[in-house]
């Protein structure tokens, strides 16, 4: 009775997911990539959401960021419908460069992005 996130970070992770037996009892899946080059990141979240469409694996996806990908991956998230978090344990910046005050103001940034999005 416990739903079961996900963690990918490689596109080995996601072949490795939809390989096992249980991986269609996944609630959510986290993407969340360790690497900081833009267009690497973007390549490698790319790619695990190629495996997953593949397969045919429909779940909600939570597309996560930190240090340089926070802001380029919360815009991306906003795009696909997907979720994303922010807090400064990702990163202290706003997107416009200056230092957040708190987490209260990451949120309203990345709530501001979706809903312009809309």
């Amino acid at each position: 009775g416990i739903g079961v996130e996900a963690g990918l970070a490689s596109v080995a992770d996601a072949e490795r997911l939809v390989r096992l037996d249980h991986g269609s009892q996944v609630l959510r899946i986290l993407i969340e990539i360790s690497e900081q080059e833009l267009d690497e990141a973007f390549a490698v979240s790319d790619g695990i959401a190629a495996v997953l469409d593949r397969a045919g694996m429909r779940r909600a996806i939570l597309l996560h960021g930190s240090d340089a990908t926070v802001w380029p991956f919360v815009h991306r998230a906003a795009e696909r419908h997907w979720s994303t978090r922010v807090g400064l344990e990702d990163g202290k910046a706003l997107p416009d460069g200056t230092t957040a005050s708190g987490n209260a103001a990451l949120t309203a940034a990345a709530v501001a992005i979706f809903r312009a999005g809309r």
